[in-house]
């Protein structure tokens, strides 16, 4: 996309491919909370008056605890404490997140609604041993690797594989999710390599999707492959113990 032409509407031109992409994949709710982006750590946009990473986090907690509060989940996901690759805005996320989680059901955020308690949280995971699969499989067939030739173990943006506790096959839908990323036409490029590997083997040898489970409410039986695993008992437990 032309630089003179796309950063003005910027703002814009991303919004509108988040709801494509929520489109595509069955999404019916999106809420902005229209914080500006920070870009990567260590650039000025950093400290922009409307960066995200400068927001008070009390002010961000209280916006996300009324959201929960409002939609009742069961379970909630986040990126983990370095936000994957060490974005500023993504760690500013996960800070929220998991302190909207904990506040939801206390007597914090008074006029955000009445508590309520999420059952399960996670992290999002890319394991190191799916990231050497990748990398292999790519050297193999002659293309670029998607996450470059350095041992993953000693990226931040893997987990290690033993902190993995769930994986959810996701191959029934994995052609929505390539074509929900293709949406994001302004940051990821029609040659990005990911891109480059044919759709059949994609959805063969990657249709996994990893998490961690980092605070559950009901007990866990690790590992899972499905991350709503147990909601229901501890919802009957509720039930019976309230009389209901």
């Amino acid at each position: 996309m032309p630089e003179e032409t796309t950063r003005p509407r910027l703002t814009e031109i991303r919004e509108a491919e988040l709801q494509q992409a929520c489109d595509i994949l069955g999404v019916k709710e999106l809420h902005f909370l229209r914080y500006g982006d920070s870009g990567m750590a260590g650039e000025p946009t950093n400290d922009a008056p409307d960066a995200f990473w400068r927001s008070q986090l009390d002010e961000v907690t209280g916006r996300i605890v009324e959201h929960i509060r409002r939609f009742k989940p069961h379970v909630v996901m986040t990126y983990g404490g370095y936000g994957d690759y060490g974005h500023p805005d993504h760690i500013q996320a996960h800070r929220a997140t998991l302190l909207a989680v904990e506040a939801a059901y206390t007597p914090m955020y008074k006029d955000a609604g009445p508590p309520w308690r999420v059952q399960k949280l996670y992290y999002t995971a890319f394991p190191v041993s799916w990231a050497r699969k990748a990398i292999d499989m790519a050297k193999a067939a002659g293309i670029a690797s998607p996450f470059g030739d350095e041992d993953p173990a000693g990226s931040l943006f893997f987990t290690p594989d033993e902190w993995v506790t769930t994986s959810v096959d996701c191959r029934t839908g994995m052609k929505r999710k390539l074509d929900a990323l293709r949406a994001h036409r302004s940051q990821i490029a029609p040659d990005w390599p990911w891109f480059q590997i044919p759709e059949e083997i994609a959805i063969d040898q990657f249709g996994d999707e990893f998490f961690q489970l980092v605070v559950s409410r009901t007990p866990a039986r690790l590992p899972e492959t499905d991350v709503f695993t147990g909601v229901g008992d501890a919802a009957a437990s509720l039930a019976a113990a309230s009389g209901g």
